[in-house]
């Protein structure tokens, strides 16, 4: 059996981890609204616990009433009558023998004023960059530049958000010094341009982290785990650069912090701190390894970390710990799955970040794409020792093997019924690109546990009403899928034009420059492959003013900054009305005609549900449940969660 380095014991000051994995901080809104701890918050940390982490960080809590708030339903720690649930919280987490740390934040200007009903603050009165991603305008208020009297108010709340923790019973407290909250736009120059003590310079800008160190420490004592969180590279033009980073660890080491977290991003730079799939696992680590090499103290390395990727960078030394995030989302049972000797059996986290960060910007709480569960687990959650029955699944795409392998694991007899001859619908086309293996990962992951479960697998088998009538089952799930739309374009059937699904799988030749034609998901997603992998140039064109819109918006943003360094180009405002040999004729919103050369069009405007009807069946079967893309074409989140809702109302 493996030697896992992830496994090891691990002492962090005065505490031992019994393994090498944490969960980060991740911000869940399943809080109340004044802050305080509830029974959701307290069930979501358990199952994490119970699943074999070592130290669970909890979430951005805010330290005071005034402006440290950063979204609403947030983890408060800012008066004496939060620490009972606190107190609750951090038992619960103890519980499982996992050390549990709180994390302190101040948001500055990464708020706005409808949260903390007044003018945000920061070092400097800089506002945020505004970005447009996926149809989604960010932006925040020019904030108020602090007071010094202020700075020591706020340094205070610090160090009494930090007494109440260890009062509570946390074994430690995370200062957030990261991703463009307060302490870390004043260690910044992006973000700072004062000239007082606080400003100028590095050793000024970091004065006021270094201050706040130093009062919680006074506050909790030296037996007490104090850790800092750093983003050593914003990604933002000005921002600070990993020699300061450096400098600047060493300068927190001194000051007495515990261990350093070293992650990335800020607010403007969203997909550098929790990277979708577009970007590669690992992506800051780097940072980690570079700060390791230069402090005594140990380092927490995180981003898109699974358990392959911690292990590497364990044994290579680029840190001491490895936080792992939304892969502890997706499958809390992640630790014990490796100490078993089952890691092939970890739900793989395919990092498309819907529910856990799409649903930040909705105000929703947290919740996962592969693991409904997550946040709602009293509601979504296995029913052992419920009445047996015989579940038929029509359709073996991603929803309807979901299906079948949750409703077996309910103990009813299931049988999956595929027309084709290869499970995954259009899991398989839309994982062929090599920037979506961990899409890849997900349908293996699937199709294993289906293979290992007592689920009866018919493949090239049409369900009719003769073999419903054989069957007889109980509930009938229908999950048969969607086509590809076909346009009603002038010269859509011309030997030029191709669909997105075979050039995704390989099945047709494309010229030296192809226009594809649809800017959402399908269509960037096959540009981007016909640039980067097949090495053709790549046009998008959308007849919408804007390309991704709807996505999820860190995905967009990392996809967009994607085929942008592959050089895939963007025409929006344009409908295509002929495609003509080598030229797609289109006119913009003036009616003006634009003629773009392309050897070859790829058409991907999209899905539309099948149109075969259920209702033959509805006398056939007491129970039936339409799901996934045969209800609406949509996402893996929402084929996962019409899954699960399924097997559920059984």
């Amino acid at each position: 059996m493996k030697q896992w380095k992830l496994l090891e014991p691990f002492t962090l000051a005065n505490v031992t981890l019994k393994n090498r994995i944490v969960m980060p901080p991740m911000c869940t809104r399943l809080a109340a609204p004044d802050g305080s701890v509830t029974t959701k918050m307290v069930k979501y940390y358990s199952e994490r616990a119970k699943g074999g982490a070592g130290a669970v960080i909890v979430e951005y809590s805010y330290i005071d009433e005034l402006e440290s708030r950063a979204a609403v339903c947030q983890l408060g720690v800012y008066s004496d009558h939060l620490i009972p649930g606190l107190n609750n919280l951090a038992e619960s987490i103890q519980f499982y023998d996992t050390v549990a740390i709180l994390q302190i934040c101040h948001a500055g200007r990464q708020t706005t004023s409808s949260i903390i009903r007044r003018t945000p603050v920061a070092p400097s009165p800089i506002r945020s960059r505004v970005t447009s991603v996926a149809g989604l305008t960010s932006y925040s208020e020019t904030p108020r530049e602090l007071q010094t009297s202020e700075i020591e108010r706020i340094q205070d709340s610090f160090a009494q958000a930090a007494r109440r923790a260890r009062q509570a019973g946390f074994n430690g407290v995370e200062v957030h010094g990261a991703h463009g909250y307060l302490l870390s736009q004043f260690l910044s120059p992006y973000t700072n341009r004062r000239g007082d003590k606080y400003g100028v310079d590095l050793k000024g800008r970091a004065l006021f982290a270094l201050e706040t160190i130093e009062r919680v420490r006074g506050a909790v004592g030296p037996d007490f785990v104090v850790g800092y969180r750093v983003s050593a590279d914003e990604f933002v033009e000005q921002g600070i650069a990993l020699g300061e980073v450096v400098e600047f660890a060493q300068l927190v080491e001194q000051a007495g912090v515990d261990y350093v977290h070293v992650t990335g991003g800020i607010g403007e730079s969203a997909h550098h701190q929790a990277q979708p799939i577009y970007v590669e696992r690992g992506h800051l680590l780097h940072l980690a390894e570079r700060i390791r090499s230069s402090v005594e103290i140990p380092v927490i390395a995180v981003g898109s970390l699974d358990a392959e990727t911690a292990e590497q960078a364990l044994q290579r030394g680029a840190a001491d710990l490895c936080a792992m995030g939304r892969a502890l989302i997706a499958d809390p049972e992640l630790p014990n799955k490796i100490v078993q000797g089952k890691p092939a059996d970890i739900r793989p986290c395919i990092r498309g970040n819907e529910g856990c960060v799409s649903g930040f910007f909705s105000g929703h709480s947290v919740k996962c794409e592969v693991n409904p569960s997550a946040g709602r687990e009293e509601r979504f959650s296995v029913q052992s020792g419920c009445e047996r029955k015989k579940v038929l699944v029509v359709g073996g795409g991603i929803a309807g093997m979901e299906a079948a392998r949750v409703a077996s694991m309910h103990g009813h007899d299931v049988c999956l019924c595929e027309k084709s001859a290869v499970l995954g619908g259009h899991i398989l086309e839309a994982s062929m690109p090599a920037f979506k293996a961990d899409t890849r990962a997900l349908l293996a992951w699937l199709i294993a546990q289906l293979e290992q479960s007592s689920v009866e697998i018919r493949m090239t088998t049409d369900v009719t009403p003769d073999l419903v009538r054989k069957l007889e089952p109980d509930a009938l799930i229908v999950a048969i899928g969607s086509d590809y739309t076909t346009p009603a374009v002038r010269g859509i059937n011309g030997s030029s034009v191709v669909g997105a699904y075979d050039v995704l799988m390989n099945n047709a030749s494309l010229g030296a420059k192809a226009a594809v034609v649809g800017g959402g998901t399908i269509g960037c997603e096959t540009a981007l492959f016909v640039a980067e992998e097949l090495g053709k140039d790549a046009l998008v064109v959308e007849m919408r003013d804007d390309i991704l819109i709807g996505s999820e918006p860190t995905s967009a943003g990392a996809l967009m900054e994607r085929m942008e360094r592959a050089g895939v180009a963007i025409r929006t405002g344009l409908r295509v009305d002929e495609i003509a040999r080598n030229t797609l004729v289109c006119t913009d919103a003036t009616e003006q005609r634009h003629e773009i050369e392309a050897d070859s069009v790829i058409v991907a405007v999209g899905l539309q549900a099948r149109k075969e009807s259920i209702d033959v069946f509805a006398k056939l079967c007491p129970a039936v449940y339409a799901i996934g893309d045969y209800i609406e074409p949509k996402n893996i989140y929402h084929a996962f969660e019409d899954a699960w809702k399924a097997v559920l109302r059984i």
